[in-house]
């Protein structure tokens, strides 16, 4: 494998999804590649597909034509449960929707992720300590973290 094709995070080839039901395909995507390290902004107006396009580089959704591979596995050519294997392992998603576990505290949330992946857990190192880092890089201190997902704010 080329030094290249290793940094290759995420790639996109000949994309098209329709939802169910629609006329028209709602997204169509020729070409896109992102390389490890890199950062993407992904801005449009409301109903341009932004969602979609999240929804299959994760894995969620499966393209009607093409290929959408991450770390050169296409999502297509795995299973459900290897998707959801996959998906656990290598990709976080936060969701439009209010997706958290409501009976759990806002830390133990968090610390889903690790559970339901031990190479997660296992890059996290200490996931406890790393939970509570990332929690407080989007504003929710220590004084939250016990709460239940049920009394945040839909914002927090």
């Amino acid at each position: 494998m080329s030094e290249t094709a290793a940094a290759t995070l995420l790639s996109v080839e000949g994309l098209t999804f329709r939802w169910p039901n629609a006329s028209a395909d709602c997204l169509v995507l020729e070409r896109f590649e992102m390389q490890a390290g890199e950062s993407v902004f992904l801005r449009g107006p409301s109903g341009c597909g932004k969602s979609t396009l999240l929804s299959l580089v994760a894995g969620v959704l499966t393209a009607d034509r093409g290929a959408v591979r991450l770390l050169g596995e296409d999502w297509h050519r795995l299973s459900p449960v290897r998707r959801d294997r996959r998906r656990a392992d290598h990709v976080g998603f936060i969701f439009q929707q209010f997706n958290l576990l409501p009976y759990l505290s806002v830390l133990d949330n968090v610390l889903l992720a690790c559970r339901f992946s031990s190479r997660r857990a296992a890059r996290a190192g200490n996931a406890r300590a790393a939970a509570q880092r990332l929690l407080d890089r989007v504003g929710l201190g220590p004084g939250e973290w016990r709460r239940r997902a049920a009394e945040l704010s839909v914002g927090q």
